[in-house]
């Protein structure tokens, strides 16, 4: 899976100032010298902080 176009959800920004949008996007394999992460968000992050995240 590390050198394949994964499918996720991100939040983007098209305009700065304004709202965050929650998009799926595809990320490309890691190049020479990156690497990839996942991200996993707690239940005690997420029943707080996303309740006060400007999302759209």
């Amino acid at each position: 899976m590390a050198n394949q176009v994964i499918k996720c959800k991100a939040a983007v920004a098209w305009e700065a100032g304004k709202p965050l949008f929650i998009e799926e996007i595809e990320v490309a394999p890691p190049k020479a010298h990156e690497v990839r992460i996942k991200v996993t968000l707690s239940s005690h992050f997420t029943s707080h902080s996303v309740e006060n995240a400007n999302f759209v």
